[in-house]
């Protein structure tokens, strides 16, 4: 396993921009991707400019068309360009029901995540990558893991391959257990061919 380190997105940088500078780092002829949320997003982009094996995308989307209305519609507006970042960061009830955190370790850890161990300019630029998001069609052999009750990523727009009943944005963390028996059931069916 190889993480990619994310690096500051440039100003103006698009996500497929951004996601071929990330592909240098790969060094697997035909490697199998695997992204959660924002970064599902980014292998989906990766997996159109390079060959892969197969790309897993978790709490994800694989087009603009699978993202909600009101993100289509920020993103068209440009609404995300003046609304303060501490609004975003600071509102815990609302990333508690968006996060779909479950239980008190979860919500230090969203706030950790979002505050402390992300720069701003980084969640800045990333929520424009995504609100502005082009891509039309979902790239081609991608796997997909979605909670029913992702309140981010609604699940009425999002076409996946596996669903977890119940489970939220955060199931990543949350339903880990369950999550992974999906992954390993993607990895075994490759190597059975």
């Amino acid at each position: 396993m190889h993480p990619i380190e994310w690096t500051m997105p440039d100003a103006g940088e698009t996500l497929p921009q951004y996601a071929a500078r990330l592909a240098a780092q790969i060094q697997h002829p035909q490697p199998i991707l695997l992204g959660v949320s924002f970064g599902g997003m980014l292998a989906t982009e990766i997996s159109r400019i390079m060959p892969v094996q197969q790309t897993i995308i978790i709490s994800s989307c694989k087009c603009k068309q699978e993202l909600p209305a009101w993100m289509r519609t920020a993103g068209k507006l440009r609404l995300h360009k003046i609304i303060p970042y501490w609004m975003v960061t600071q509102f815990s009830s609302l990333n508690k029901y968006i996060f779909d955190t479950q239980s008190k370790a979860e919500d230090p850890y969203i706030k950790q995540m979002m505050l402390k161990d992300t720069h701003h300019l980084f969640v800045k630029r990333a929520v424009n990558m995504i609100l502005t998001w082009q891509a039309q069609t979902p790239a081609h052999n991608i796997m997909h893991i979605h909670g029913r009750a992702d309140k981010l990523l609604l699940p009425k727009r999002v076409q996946a391959n596996y669903w977890l009943n119940d489970a939220g944005h955060f199931m990543i963390w949350n339903r880990a257990d369950e999550v992974s028996q999906y992954i390993n059931a993607i990895l075994d069916s490759l190597v059975k061919g």
